[in-house]
């Protein structure tokens, strides 16, 4: 008689360990966006159901689910991710989800926050999230400046906010802020992609003094 399985794995049908890499392998060719659209409009329920109007944009939902695998498996530049999703779709999950939030802590961080004479620091992310999932950009940078003034901000709180200053036009701010945290965005390869991509779309000058 065999001891009673402790892993997470209770269907598995040998004692092999659990494959990880196989696993992705496995489930990438679901996700792949172009043979998942290929097989969803191809389903005859989906035939009879789905409107052909609908159907011109639904290769972006797939990419976009594609895309959010991939991340959790091999990893991503978050801000490209971040920037894909805010600017390329309407959809909410995708951007509280590349900023470690969903709709269950949000609901809660705004309950908490709501209660609360100024939002704790703790629920800021997940606020900051929210705000940005509705498109919100004026008002994310409210909270973000108000986290940054209560002595909470790190480095990716910089980048992000480097960025939502060049999306809503403020490239002056932006390069102030990038400026002042120079020597630490040196030691962040993201700080290179990032001045680059701001430089080429908004006209950013990059901060030069490094040291």
């Amino acid at each position: 008689m065999k001891a009673p399985l402790t892993d997470n794995y209770p269907k598995r049908l040998t004692d092999e360990p659990w494959n990880e890499e196989a696993n992705f392998r496995f489930a990438a060719t679901y996700m792949d966006a172009s043979s998942a659209e290929y097989r969803f409009l191809w389903s005859p329920l989906i035939n009879r159901i789905w409107p052909e109007t609908l159907s011109r944009s639904l290769k972006s939902f797939f990419a976009i689910r594609e895309s959010r695998y991939l991340s959790e498996k091999i990893g991503s530049n978050k801000l490209a991710e971040l920037d894909l999703y805010l600017r390329g779709s309407r959809l909410r999950t995708p951007v509280l989800e590349v900023l470690g939030s969903d709709g269950l802590r949000l609901e809660i961080a705004e309950r908490i926050a709501k209660k609360a004479k100024t939002p704790p620091l703790e629920t800021m992310p997940d606020i900051i999230a929210g705000a940005l999932a509705r498109r919100d950009i004026d008002g994310a940078i409210q909270l973000m400046e108000d986290k940054k003034a209560r002595g909470a901000f790190n480095l990716n709180d910089t980048f992000l906010l480097t960025y939502l200053y060049c999306l809503n036009g403020s490239v002056g701010k932006a390069e102030a802020l990038a400026a002042n945290n120079a020597a630490e965005a040196k030691k962040n390869s993201s700080g290179d992609w990032l001045w680059g991509k701001l430089q080429s779309e908004f006209g950013f000058h990059p901060p030069t003094n490094h040291e």
